[in-house]
């Protein structure tokens, strides 16, 4: 459903600034948000999200509603701690990623996001925690400066003629990559073409373990062969084929690679795809906070209540043995006194 929404939507319009809403990206994030921090959209010109806020700008942190979803860029971080989540009493969805390098790491900071009462969901490009109710990992995405070469490509009838290929890469940006062979650079379209010829292609980590190379096969057709950690899995599931560089070096050494091909799951280079997953993950944490809200209230009311029929009772108590002994007493005073009479 969703590849086939965004073929016609490619055909109907393939312009950058349209197929970056519809092919998932590095930028895809300022589209879900409601306000963002960061500068790297605005460097570059691009920006097709009007109705987001810009936090870095306007401040205007007082209008954050409960639920608003807020991107972060991983170079803001810090800002966002010390500027926003310290001024704010609404619960939030955060969103952190970043076009160019550094990722986020595991630390104090992120710590400190992760167990905080106010973020009800972490979403986060090159993920680093697994399996944790409060976080989810969110794709990086193809190239966002190829992307009309990628959506013609897409657009071409695929025809799988061969079996594993090693394409050009940066070797530099990742030690692993400099177990690999050093290729001339392609164009971009021979590129693009050289992928839905092949049904499995090398694609290892760089400067992050996620790269434009995974989604760039599986939307054309192609199994990725990488090395990434555990924490994508969630994201491709069973359409890559994980092992570590010695394997992947192996594997251009012989061409053969020990799992049948099948075609991969092509919704994955959709946003769409990815959006849905995310909202539904947000309206079932926004269900049970409001259900726990709806019950710590009921609870508190019934605590007051008990309180007030305790001081009640307490006070009904306190007056009627007050009422008691001051009764008893100017009995017993009336008594003595009338005693002390009949004795005169």
């Amino acid at each position: 459903m969703y590849f086939n929404n965004l073929i016609e939507n490619i055909k109907k319009n393939n312009n950058n600034l349209n197929l970056l809403k519809y092919i998932i990206n590095p930028f895809s994030p300022y589209i879900l948000c409601n306000h963002y921090l960061g500068n790297e959209i605005t460097n570059i010109n691009l920006f097709y999200s009007p109705n987001v806020n810009n936090l870095l700008i306007n401040k205007n942190y007082n209008i954050i509603k409960q639920y608003d979803i807020i991107f972060t860029e991983v170079n803001f971080i810090d800002y966002f701690i010390n500027n926003i989540l310290s001024n704010i009493n609404k619960k939030i969805i955060l969103i952190t990623g970043q076009w160019n390098y550094p990722q986020v790491f595991i630390g104090n900071k992120t710590e400190f996001l992760l167990n905080h009462p106010l973020i009800l969901l972490w979403i986060s490009q090159n993920p680093i925690y697994l399996n944790h109710p409060k976080y989810i990992a969110f794709p990086y995405g193809v190239a966002p400066y190829n992307l009309k070469k990628y959506a013609d490509q897409l657009l071409e009838k695929i025809d799988k003629k061969k079996h594993i290929a090693f394409l050009p890469i940066n070797n530099d940006t990742n030690p692993c990559r400099k177990r690999l062979p050093i290729l001339p650079n392609i164009d971009a379209c021979e590129y693009y073409k050289n992928i839905s010829e092949y049904e499995f292609i090398v694609s290892p980590i760089g400067d992050r373990d996620d790269c434009y190379r995974h989604y760039e096969c599986i939307g054309l057709e192609t199994i990725p062969i990488s090395n990434v950690g555990d924490n994508y899995k969630v994201i491709f599931e069973d359409n890559m084929y994980y092992c570590n560089i010695d394997k992947i070096v192996e594997i251009l050494d012989t061409n053969i690679v020990d799992i049948s091909y099948s075609i991969p799951n092509r919704e994955i280079i959709c946003f769409d795809y990815h959006k849905d997953i995310i909202m539904k993950k947000i309206e079932e944490l926004k269900n049970k906070d409001l259900q726990n809200n709806t019950e710590n209230k009921t609870e508190n009311v019934s605590f007051r209540f008990k309180n007030f029929l305790n001081t009640t009772q307490n006070t009904t108590q306190n007056i009627t043995q007050n009422i008691t002994q001051n009764i008893t007493q100017n009995i017993n005073n009336n008594i003595s006194f009338q005693f002390k009479k009949y004795i005169k």
